[in-house]
């Protein structure tokens, strides 16, 4: 059985339709496809950077870290240089303790008495504490400057 003429002119124009629909829908396809490795490059590069730069920073912070502990060492040493310094010079324990005795509240004479002081390193240091005190009692004042 043969279709009639038009039938068959309206076969072939659907079949031309799909036939185009395919060739656009493949070519969406390939143009997507392309797109995806794009970003897919991309997203590697991007993530080779964060990569870099978290390995800089934990470099960076080890790098810190280890600076600390030498800081620690190093005032841990001066803390102990220190201490013997105090023990070795009998000089300077009597400054200590009277130091500490006027931070307790004693006097001038109790100092020349107590720690075997000149009276002028007594009052040296009585004066000098004093004047700490103050200095630790008064609040700090804001001045308010204006311009004329």
């Amino acid at each position: 059985m043969i279709l009639p003429w038009w039938l068959q002119l309206l076969a072939l124009a659907v079949a031309l339709l799909g036939l185009m629909m395919s060739l656009v829908c493949f070519k969406h396809i390939r143009q997507l496809r392309s797109r995806l490795t794009d970003a897919r490059n991309e997203t590697y590069l991007l993530v080779k950077a964060l990569r870099n730069e978290t390995h800089a920073m934990g470099s960076g912070a080890i790098g810190v870290g280890q600076r600390l502990v030498e800081v620690e060492k190093r005032l841990n040493n001066t803390v102990e240089r220190q201490m013997e310094i105090e023990q070795r010079d009998p000089g300077s324990l009597p400054y200590a303790y009277a130091v500490r005795l006027v931070e307790m509240g004693a006097t001038t004479e109790d100092l020349i008495n107590n720690c075997g002081l000149a009276r002028v390193e007594a009052e040296l240091i009585t004066l000098v504490h004093s004047e700490l005190k103050k200095q630790k009692e008064q609040p700090v004042r804001e001045e308010h400057y204006t311009l004329n």
